[in-house]
């Protein structure tokens, strides 16, 4: 390999390492240690996406700083190459509103999904997850879409009483242009896989 091109190939490596995206700040978080447990329990369980290499990773695992600041980061698993999905544009990945909450938020136990109401002005539902779910993927395919949701930077979030909860984004499947027709459902089949894991241990 020649200087220039070594060189060109030492300037992208060092901008990705200087790339935050798959960094989680926890600094804005009251209970850090609850934030961080809270998190844990979506480990490869939810899709997480990064804009920055406009990838989508289905395998990957949380690294937690030891000492009491800094940012969680999210390290996808490099291995299993077919976890990982390719040119997921950024105008692919909406937010949806969405927040799973701990039970305890509410007074309960277990997970729960505020959901916004189906129109501006309509209250949103706290509903237990496996509910919640299930009104959410009715409501997706009553409009003719599919409910596919994944993580993105940001989402860790907090809620009323200072209580950790995840904001949820989803694939617009009708925006993945760049990708293949076989590929889009792959995505589709991960991410419901991804729930249905979910859906059984809620």
């Amino acid at each position: 390999m020649s200087a220039e091109p070594a060189l060109l190939a030492d300037a992208r490596w060092a901008e990705l390492e200087r790339q935050t995206d798959l960094d989680w700040d926890l600094d804005a978080i009251t209970n850090r240690q609850e934030a961080i447990a809270f998190l844990l329990r979506f480990e490869s369980r939810l899709c997480v996406y990064s804009p920055y290499v406009e990838k989508l990773y289905s395998s990957y695992s949380f690294v937690v700083p030891e000492e009491e600041h800094g940012s969680i980061t999210i390290l996808p698993d490099e291995r299993a190459w077919h976890d990982i999905f390719h040119e997921v544009a950024a105008d692919a990945v909406l937010p949806t509103g969405i927040h799973i909450l701990p039970g305890e938020v509410l007074g309960s136990t277990g997970l729960y999904l505020k959901i916004p109401g189906e129109h501006r002005l309509s209250p949103s539902l706290e509903l237990p997850f496996q509910a919640g779910l299930k009104l959410l993927i009715r409501r997706y395919q009553a409009r003719g879409e599919q409910f596919l949701p994944v993580l993105a930077k940001g989402d860790l979030r907090e809620y009323e009483a200072r209580m950790p909860s995840l904001h949820l984004h989803r694939i617009e499947p009708r925006r993945l242009g760049r990708i293949s027709r076989l590929d889009v459902e792959v995505i589709k089949g991960t991410i419901a896989e991804h729930l249905i894991g979910l859906f059984r241990q809620r």
